[in-house]
Order: C-alpha cells, then sequence, then structure tokens
C-alpha cells in the first residue's frame, strides 16, 4: 500500500469519460490506473477481477506476495478473506431454514440449551447483528498460542457478556454473534462447522481453493501478510485464525469468490428467494451506506445497488461486490491489513458501470488557502471535526482522538488519502467565509452537514 503524500499537497482529475456497458479494453486503462495509485509495485499487494455474467473482463494482481524473498503476486494466491466468510455462513443458515433444519426466527437457546443467551435473541437477529452480542469480554482473554481454540470455550465467554443493546432495536458489527452462530452449526448437523461448509457449499459448488485456513497448515500459494504502520511495512502481528471461525476463517482466492457470488447470485445456492433475503436491510434506520442483511451488505455506489461483503484481519484485507444492474461482480484481495480494499473496489465497480471516481495525482497547493479552513465543525461528538494547520498542512481530529494528515484538492474537497473516496467539501457565504462542512462518505450522497462552530 502506498504511504500517505504530504499534507500541502492536492489533486488533479484523471479519469477517461462515462461510457455504457464498457469492454475489457476500455475497462483496462481505468483499472490499471487505479491499482498503480493504490499500490506499491515493490510492497504488499493486491488481485483484482472483475467479470459481467461469467465473463472475466479484468484480472491482474500487483505487488508482492513475499516482500523478502522478492516474490510477486499472481491472480491466483490464495488469501485469506476475513468477514468475507459471513456471506458463506449467511448462505449456509438460509439454505439450513429452507430445509427445516432450523428456524431463523427462533431463538438461539433452542439449538444452544445449555448456553445462557438471552432467549430474545433468535438466529436472524445473530445474522444480522441486531441481537446486541457484546464483542468486549468482561476478563482478561486467555493467551490461545496457534493451535485449534475450542468453540465451546468461546460460547461461555460470549454468553457471560452483558447485552450492547436489546435485541432487534438496533445494529452493531459482532463477530461474537457469528461465532454463536458456529456453535448452532455444528450442534444441529453433528459436523463441525468447516466440515458443514465444505460438505454443503465448497464441495457441491466445486470451489477447491476456499477452505478452512487451519492455524498450523502449510498452504501452497497462500501469500503472507503484512500491514502499515505510518507508511512502514512490516510482517503483519501474529494471529491464531481459528478464533473467528464462521465470521472470519476461511481463505480463497479471486476466482473462487467470483465463482461463488455467481452461485449465490443466481440462485444455485439458497435459491433468488434466499439470496434476496441475504441482501435485503434487516434494519430500514440505518444509513445508506451500511444496510446489512444476513451476511451481506447492500451499498449503493454511482447510484447502483452494490451487494457483497468485506472482509479484515491482521495481514489481509478484501472485498466482494455483485452489481446486480450490471450483472457484474468485482473481488479485490490484498496481503496488507493497512490496504483499503473497498475502495479499490469501490473504484473497480464505478469503472465497470461507466462512472469511474476520477483518479488524483498530486501537486502542491499555496500554504495560503489553507488557513481559512481551520475550525470545528459538527456538534454531535460521533461525528464532529476539528481542522488545524501544522506545518504547512491540514490536520483533521475527532474528539479526544489524534489527528490525521489530510491534503485539499484542487476541486475544494478535502481528502485524507489522495485515492481515498470519502471526502469534506467546504461550503462558503457570499463573503468567501467557510460556513460548514459536508461529508460525502465513500464518494456517495446524501451529504452529513457539519456546521461550522463558533
Amino acid at each position: 500500500m502506498r504511504p500517505f503524500l504530504p499534507a500541502m499537497l492536492c489533486t488533479v482529475m484523471l479519469a477517461t469519460p462515462a461510457w455504457a456497458q464498457p469492454s475489457p479494453a476500455m475497462i483496462a486503462p481505468d483499472a490499471d490506473s487505479a491499482m498503480a495509485a493504490a499500490i506499491d509495485p515493490k510492497g504488499s499487494g493486491a488481485v483484482v477481477l472483475i467479470a459481467r455474467g461469467d465473463t472475466v473482463l479484468y484480472r491482474k494482481a500487483r505487488g508482492m506476495a513475499e516482500v523478502e524473498l522478492g516474490v510477486p503476486l499472481s491472480p491466483d494466491q490464495l488469501f485469506r478473506i476475513a468477514s468475507i466468510t459471513k456471506s458463506f455462513t449467511g448462505a449456509l443458515l438460509v439454505q439450513m431454514g429452507a430445509r427445516g433444519e432450523v428456524s431463523l426466527d427462533a431463538p438461539a437457546v433452542r439449538y444452544l440449551p445449555d448456553v445462557p443467551l438471552d432467549p430474545r435473541i433468535t438466529l436472524r437477529q445473530l445474522l444480522s447483528h441486531t441481537a446486541g452480542v457484546s464483542e468486549t469480554d468482561t476478563v482478561a482473554q486467555p493467551p490461545f498460542g496457534n493451535g485449534e481454540v475450542p468453540i465451546a470455550e468461546q460460547v461461555r465467554r460470549i454468553a457471560a457478556r452483558p447485552l450492547a443493546f436489546e435485541p432487534g432495536t438496533a445494529q452493531r458489527y459482532s463477530n461474537a454473534g457469528y461465532i454463536l452462530l458456529a456453535a448452532v452449526i455444528e450442534k444441529v448437523t453433528g459436523q463441525s462447522w468447516d466440515e458443514a461448509m465444505r460438505t454443503r457449499l465448497l464441495v457441491p459448488l466445486g470451489l477447491a481453493n476456499t477452505a478452512y485456513d487451519r492455524p498450523d497448515d502449510i498452504v501452497p500459494g497462500r501469500t503472507s501478510g503484512y500491514s502499515s504502520d505510518k507508511g512502514v511495512l512490516r510482517n503483519a502481528a501474529p494471529f491464531n485464525v481459528s478464533i473467528p471461525k464462521t465470521a472470519g476463517s476461511l481463505r480463497s482466492t479471486a476466482a473462487d469468490l467470483l465463482r461463488w457470488m455467481r452461485a449465490l447470485s443466481q440462485g444455485r445456492v439458497v435459491g433468488t428467494a434466499g439470496f434476496a433475503e441475504m441482501s435485503k436491510p434487516a434494519l430500514a434506520s440505518v444509513g445508506v451506506q451500511e444496510r446489512y442483511g444476513l451476511g451481506l451488505y447492500r451499498w449503493q455506489i454511482r447510484g447502483q445497488d452494490a451487494i457483497g461483503h468485506t472482509g479484515q484481519i491482521n495481514g489481509f484485507t478484501s472485498a466482494l461486490f455483485y452489481l446486480p444492474a450490471e450483472d457484474a461482480t468485482v473481488v479485490v484481495l490484498a496481503n496488507s491489513d493497512s490496504f483499503d480494499a473497498q475502495t479499490l473496489a469501490r473504484r473497480m465497480a464505478a469503472i465497470v458501470i461507466g462512472k469511474p471516481y476520477p483518479l488524483q495525482r498530486a501537486s502542491a497547493v499555496p500554504a495560503g488557502s489553507l488557513a481559512p479552513l481551520a475550525g470545528s465543525y459538527g456538534s454531535d461528538p460521533a461525528t464532529s471535526r476539528t481542522i488545524a494547520v501544522q506545518d504547512g498542512g491540514l490536520v483533521i481530529s475527532r474528539p479526544n482522538r489524534s489527528g490525521t494528515p489530510a491534503m485539499l484538492g484542487s476541486d475544494g474537497a478535502i481528502r485524507f488519502m489522495p485515492d481515498e473516496l470519502s471526502y469534506f467539501l467546504p461550503v462558503r457565504d457570499a463573503h468567501g467565509a467557510v460556513i460548514r462542512l459536508d461529508y460525502f462518505a465513500r464518494g456517495e450522497g446524501p451529504a452529513l452537514p457539519l456546521n461550522r462552530q463558533p
């Protein structure tokens, strides 16, 4: 991943004109540019795959699989896919529901009678992150080493936590909730969670390169994982990948994830009605950018629906998008947990749609243009920001947090990184004074207004 550029840099728009149904030859230049802007060829890297229907339009790797040995990535490399695993978990539970093995609206305690869970928590709520299951242990977690972490111990600890909120009243991402679902799968099927997933999903669909990434396994073709610390590439911190289980313990390839999304979206896993159920947002009150169903998100990209999941785990990030209106799939797999796979995937999706996001190029901006931006914006501590000018550049901070360098673009927008989609757009009064910032999450509206504070 490329390091942050100095905050005094500005941006210049670089993009080809919009088109309808771009061909592979039309997609390649913009896709190549997006990869080049995001990935240092001598550092950790990423694999990108774009397909329309079953036809691959673009497939490329950039960066290193083994930085220390100088081994470049290949498009067939194996990656830990982290939370994309949840799409498999959601499909397996929906499939089990259709077969009458479970009821998604039944209390989880029906299937885990020996676990002291709140009886209001349903399987559907666990799948949709609306159960209120807390991510925070009340006591210190013991060291697990690199061996298999017993699911019974994890379930016991999760059940002992107080609820984060009343079941069904809110939505908060919970890996712990998905670990409880692993226990349900094992109880109902009589198989380990990974064996149930293998026999019911992976083998029938021919996903030969997708599997539980067991902690001690030697896996030919699996890339090493990295992390970036203030722009310095390092080996990722050790992590026992057996801990997340159905929340994030699978490995896969870009080609297998294309096959998976094709099977899922075409109704060959849970039927078309099941896929619609998985991708239907559980709570209407959740913002348009973070709507979650049963193991799948539903986003908006350039005015179109995008269905899929992202993932982040020590050493790896990932993104899997399906665009129903285009019948297109985008896969991004990266071997750095500091890499923004979702932003690159959104860029690739916009290219397929025919409305690519402009890329940015750095150039100098007069320091005098930064001072009028300094100030505090927004009154809600959850969204407020403070802008300061330091060392000739912008620094943006949130309450009780350290500041982050930012840059002012030639389009007048403020971004944290040159290739980032989210931005703040200063709004000025008739005299040119900045009166508020409009925040566009991931480059899409509607804007969140942050009024300037006295």
